[in-house]
């Protein structure tokens, strides 16, 4: 067996122990309080996130926070975030840009383990009922 394949194949377990080590968790954006705001869909890691970004489907960063380095808990819990107000202890490494209806936006984030998620937004008419004053 060549040297190459030896140590390939003493890395491939090492490789799998430390993919187990991590979870994944799904995100969603929601509309709370007028503002799009980011949460976990349903469990979460510990929250103390050291990396927060919003890509558009182009690839495009239009907001990007940075909490520097991972902090183990106890810490704050940074969830849930509200796009463009930036978390305490976190930095804003790319400022907020207006998002539009139609594109897709991706959510990618880290406290340790993974989070990620994708959203929308689109224009929707509402028609409001006024009674008539007679």
């Amino acid at each position: 067996m060549s040297p190459m394949r030896s140590r390939l194949i003493a890395l491939l377990p090492l490789s799998v122990a430390l993919y187990g080590c991590s979870y994944h968790y799904d995100l969603r954006a929601v509309f709370q309080d007028g503002r799009v705001t980011v949460v976990p869909k349903n469990d979460k890691g510990t929250g103390c996130l050291w990396m927060f970004t919003v890509t558009s489907d182009q690839g495009r960063v239009v907001w990007d926070v940075d909490g520097g380095a991972y902090s183990p808990p106890p810490c704050d819990d940074k969830f849930p975030i509200t796009y463009g107000q930036v978390p305490s202890g976190m930095k804003e490494r790319v400022r907020a840009q207006p998002l539009q209806p139609g594109v897709t936006y991706r959510i990618e984030a880290s406290d340790g383990d993974s989070y990620s998620g994708s959203f929308r937004l689109r224009r929707v008419l509402v028609i409001d009922e006024v009674s008539e004053q007679r």
